[in-house]
């Protein structure tokens, strides 16, 4: 059962009078017992008392003196003992003074205290050498105990949950403020007056360059496909594996119509001797790409690598495309284009017989490529640091600076636009480090090519 402080000191009187008996007297007693508050407390009482009784036995009064002199020393006593603030019993507030506060520091009545705890649980260098498991445990016990009787007295607990309390809001309240700060340095814009000319990375629509004029394919003729009656072809497609060299030049593969490649072309050797030998083939009319028996490896035809890749393109196939099929292009067919046919746009079957000299054999090697459509990529040599302003030290102005730039082909920055600014002068500071940019150009098919690019700088105040 726990024991309640509160309710024993307030039976102390009647237990110190003699006014409890039987076994509600034994449970009182051995409530004072376990707890040392409330056995010092009966002690002084008891204390009291003693001193009350010795006087009055040196000094006797008059008999008449000792009518009432039991009731009107328990009123006194109870003038004495009158309640706090929390309604607990405590003496007079002018009998006590905090006179230990003025002797000794914080610091070493606090060490006192834990040399009291420690005595009291036997916590000795005898004992720990004796049973140092037990030790630990008992210490962790004793001064857990400890540490709860202190911090379970009304004042303290009130005390800590109100530092608690006045900590937290500080802390969310500066919090807040750093926050609003940081989203009114981001609202201005300091910016204004730069133009965005392009965007960077996976951002960036996929462009599709103009295929040649003229009918679409590589056969001789100048029809559509194998439909009846003329109608324009269109379509393409794109691939390779993500190799750093660009596609190797070679012959395309057989083209089908109705149905995607199962197994993507690529320069490599086939697998001699496989179980299930499959076909390479690209999905387009076979009206439009003619038939080639010479034995060289699969390839772009227009290219000028004699290293067989497979080229930077992704998901199978061949050239910097996309789709498993020939090409720049975005599908299963060839050339510039999507989905599968060629020609260019969408995917279309035409009509009006073979057609050849077009359709998807011309890059335009003067416009902006991405990262991941060049065979090289741009190499920076050397990028100078932006320093920072005295107006930004002055008040402190922190984060990142991101530029969206091209790397052209003639080695110089050009079209910078801002993607994220800082004020005070720091975004320009940015701007002028990043035309002082030196960089090797990027590089496809073998020629000088101008690429995309975006830049961060960082600014820190250590």
């Amino acid at each position: 059962m726990r024991h309640d402080c509160q309710t024993t000191e307030e039976s102390l009187v009647e237990l110190v009078f003699g006014e409890v008996e039987g076994g509600a007297r034994e449970a009182l007693l051995e409530e004072v017992v376990r707890c040392e508050r409330c056995a010092a407390r009966y002690r002084g009482m008891a204390e009291t008392l003693r001193v009350f009784d010795e006087a009055a036995e040196t000094s006797l009064p008059a008999e008449s003196f000792w009518d009432g002199y039991e009731e009107r020393l328990r009123r006194r006593m109870a003038q004495e003992i009158r309640t706090d603030f929390w309604g607990r019993p405590a003496f007079a507030r002018e009998e006590f003074r905090l006179t230990f506060v003025e002797d000794e520091g914080l610091a070493r009545r606090l060490f006192k205290e834990l040399q009291a705890v420690g005595r009291e649980a036997g916590l000795t260098l005898p004992e720990f050498k004796r049973d140092p498991f037990g030790f630990v445990g008992r210490s962790v016990a004793a001064y857990g105990r400890a540490g709860w009787g202190f911090f379970s007295q009304r004042n303290v607990a009130l005390a800590a949950i109100s530092s608690f309390i006045f900590v937290t809001l500080l802390l969310g309240t500066v919090f807040a403020l750093e926050r609003i700060r940081v989203r009114q340095l981001v609202a201005v814009n300091t910016n204004g007056d730069l133009e965005l000319l392009g965007y960077v990375g996976d951002e960036i629509p996929r462009e599709q360059p103009t295929p040649d004029k003229g009918p679409a394919g590589t056969n001789e003729g100048k029809g559509g496909g194998s439909k009846p009656k003329y109608d324009k072809p269109g379509g393409g497609g794109g691939g390779g594996r993500g190799e750093q060299m660009q596609a190797s030049a070679g012959k395309l593969p057989p083209a089908q119509l109705d149905q995607p490649p199962i197994n993507p072309p690529s320069p490599k050797p086939p697998v001699l001797n496989a179980h299930l030998p499959t076909p390479s083939i690209i999905q387009a009319d076979p009206a439009l790409i003619k038939a080639d028996d010479r034995p060289l490896p699969y390839g772009l035809p227009n290219s000028t690598s004699a290293t067989p890749s497979s080229g930077s393109g992704k998901g199978g196939g061949i050239g910097e495309g996309n789709g498993g099929g020939v090409g720049s292009g975005d599908g299963t067919g060839f050339g510039p284009g999507r989905g599968y046919n060629t020609g260019g746009g969408d995917a279309h079957e035409g009509g009006g017989g073979p057609g050849g000299g077009g359709g998807g054999n011309a890059i335009d090697y003067t416009r902006p490529f991405r990262p991941d459509a060049v065979s090289v990529r741009a190499l920076i040599t050397f990028k100078p640091e932006p320093g920072f302003t005295e107006e930004a030290r002055k008040n402190n102005v922190t984060g990142t600076v991101r530029l969206r730039a091209i790397l052209s082909a003639s080695g110089e920055v050009t079209n910078v636009s801002v993607v994220k600014g800082l004020s005070d002068g720091l975004t320009e500071k940015a701007i002028a480090a990043a035309r002082q940019i030196k960089f090797r150009p990027a590089q496809k098919d073998g020629r000088t090519v101008s690429q995309y690019v975006v830049l961060e700088y960082n600014f820190n105040i250590y």
